[in-house]
């Protein structure tokens, strides 16, 4: 009587069916619709991967000029996008490829799956290997090119220490990339040597954190000197401010995906956006830096409007703002801005001996020196190196 007053549930049911042996295989409905779940919800972030890196690769390759295209940051993005677009690839052919197939995943019973398959696994986890190299050369040089004015003894221990991050990384991670690709050609899960995906993820984060940390030490440092925000309006940011605060700020978005990586989240993967995230946020922050210093160019070229409103009448030439309004000392020669009243920034035009803004700290003339070696700024305009000169010996 108590069973037959028990209400059937259909929901719950469990699905039988017969392996290639005649083993009856028995498997409840929710765990069905868990595994669909997942599939089209984890599908959706490797295609909205793919997008985003394509979307970026593109945009990189139609603003970039081809003679920054060449350089060796320019390289390492490109090849960043391109080998995360690759392996993203992979990731989503997997879940359309009969590994992925009912029948197969809930047997257990890949017999008839061929071989072609398998070697697209190993394809994938090939270009994520390949991509993490990547990600870290690109980090590497970024971090190289923020602490390169700093004294040598400091430079060159960040150096070490960021080699060494980086290489054991890198180690550990083909480590996984072994453990990996012997588990997708034998089938087998690799439960033995799960402690090496544990280390390699370990170090993955380590190496996320330690960048992160590192390209915050030039912002802290620059906040910390001028006693509050960066000194540019949010309208007139120099380039060099752009790429500090794009370092610093939007690579803690690779560290919120490490850290969601040790956690339990249904429906959901973090692991391959950790690695995504980095491959976007490094061009992104070159590309904003390369557009704002065109604009002000072209600002600076065609004279503007002052802030107090004042414009050029007719086609007459504006009268080159004077040194003081510019609010540099007064000098024996010029140094033109984008308009009066604005504070010197990487576009200003310096041709004279000891111009120099008041109150600029060392940490301003390295950003400059940083712009310029790196050629964020237009090359028709240079900056004063004796200016950098002059704070050395102060």
């Amino acid at each position: 009587m108590s069973g037959a007053n028990t209400a059937f549930n259909p929901l719950l049911q469990p699905v039988s069916f017969l392996s290639a042996s005649q083993r009856p295989v028995t498997v409840p409905i929710p765990s069905i619709d868990a595994f669909n779940d997942e599939t089209v919800s984890v599908a959706i972030n490797y295609a909205f991967q793919l997008g985003a890196c394509a979307t970026l690769l593109v945009v990189v390759l139609l603003m970039t000029p081809p003679s920054k295209l060449r350089r060796a940051s320019s390289a390492l993005h490109v090849a960043g996008l391109v080998a995360c677009i690759v392996r993203t690839g992979f990731l989503v052919a997997f879940f359309l490829s009969p590994l992925n197939h009912f029948y197969q995943f809930w047997a257990g019973d890949y017999s008839s799956v061929p071989r072609r398959f398998l070697y697209n696994s190993v394809a994938g986890t090939v270009f994520s290997l390949l991509l993490f190299v990547l990600l870290q050369a690109a980090l590497m040089h970024q971090a190289w090119t923020m602490v390169s004015l700093w004294p040598a003894a400091v430079r060159s221990c960040l150096a070490v220490a960021s080699a060494a991050v980086s290489l054991t990384a890198v180690g550990w991670r083909l480590a996984f990339a072994v453990v990996q690709t012997r588990s997708a050609l034998d089938l087998v899960p690799a439960r033995d040597r799960a402690w090496v995906v544990h280390a390699a993820l370990i170090l993955n984060a380590l190496s996320i954190c330690w960048y992160c940390a590192l390209f915050n030490v030039k912002l802290v440092l620059h906040l910390a000197a001028n006693r509050g925000i960066l000194r540019s309006s949010p309208r007139s940011l120099s380039p060099m401010e752009v790429l500090v605060v794009t370092n610093g700020v939007l690579m803690v978005i690779p560290v919120v995906f490490a850290a969601l990586e040790w956690g339990r989240f249904q429906n959901f993967e973090a692991a391959s956006l950790t690695q995504t995230s980095v491959a976007v946020v490094l061009p992104l922050g070159t590309l904003a830096a390369q557009q704002i210093t065109a604009g002000g160019s072209l600002a600076y070229l065609s004279g503007g409007s002052n802030k107090s409103g004042s414009r050029s009448n007719g086609g007459e030439k504006p009268n080159p703002p004077s040194a003081a309004a510019a609010g540099f000392k007064a000098v024996s020669t010029t140094c033109g801005s984008g308009g009066l009243g604005q504070s010197p920034s990487l576009f200003s035009a310096c041709t004279g001996r000891g111009a120099r803004p008041p109150g600029m700290d060392h940490f301003d003339l390295e950003l400059r020196k940083i712009d310029s070696d790196s050629a964020l700024a237009n090359e028709g305009v240079r900056i004063d190196t004796d200016l950098e000169q002059n704070e050395t010996r102060i």
